[in-house]
């Protein structure tokens, strides 16, 4: 019932177009090893599509940011592709607790991750079942200190019980990674229940 229109340009039926992203600056900052992050947060468009995917319930931009993830990563899923060994590169979002969900409605990682996956649906596997968070936090964005960061989500995910990932090559959607805590957290947990190899993509930095 609502138009779709460029939250850059307002461009009628255009969820980010084509020259608006253009214009978006790439992020020249330094992540952790094996995360991966595209766009500068601190880039006003940027930082307006995030706010609208998260908060304005605008779930249609979870598709096209989660393809926009894809176009830029293609490299390393080639890379990856070959080390997973004929099994399909399995794609998890970023959990968020039970409180979160139901005070949000959906899980805007999971949006993101499900977009990034259609685009090669041969090869990536998406299951939002294999992490889970179990326990409530701090929102990551509220503390700027990393220590207190890792600390604040330290153990406050696991791996499903059910789930087997043992030697399977793993891909991490978010949507916005500032010291990599919560990225490095569940590369710990999935790690410990024998995930081979794991990354991090993220919208921004």
């Amino acid at each position: 019932f609502f138009p779709i229109n460029c939250p850059g340009c307002h461009k009628k039926d255009e969820v980010l177009c084509e020259n608006c992203l253009q214009k978006v600056k790439l992020t020249d900052r330094q992540t952790e090893e094996n995360i991966i992050a595209i766009f500068d947060y601190r880039d006003d468009l940027i930082k307006k599509i995030i706010w609208h995917l998260k908060y304005h319930n605008q779930k249609y931009l979870g598709q096209k940011l989660g393809q926009i993830i894809y176009e830029y990563t293609k490299d390393e899923i080639a890379d990856l592709k070959i080390l997973s060994q004929g099994k399909p590169i399995l794609v998890i979002p970023v959990p968020v607790s039970k409180k979160r969900l139901q005070e949000r409605g959906y899980n805007h990682s999971e949006l993101l991750a499900l977009g990034f996956s259609k685009e090669n649906s041969e090869n990536l596997e998406f299951n939002k079942n294999i992490v889970i968070k179990n326990q409530e936090t701090e929102h990551q964005a509220k503390i700027t200190n990393k220590k207190i960061r890792l600390k604040n989500v330290r153990n406050s995910f696991v791996v499903n019980p059910i789930a087997n990932i043992k030697g399977r090559t793993v891909i991490i959607i978010d949507d916005v990674t500032t010291t990599g805590g919560t990225f490095l957290e569940i590369f710990r947990v999935l790690k410990k229940a024998g995930a081979k190899k794991i990354m991090g993509f993220a919208l921004a930095h």
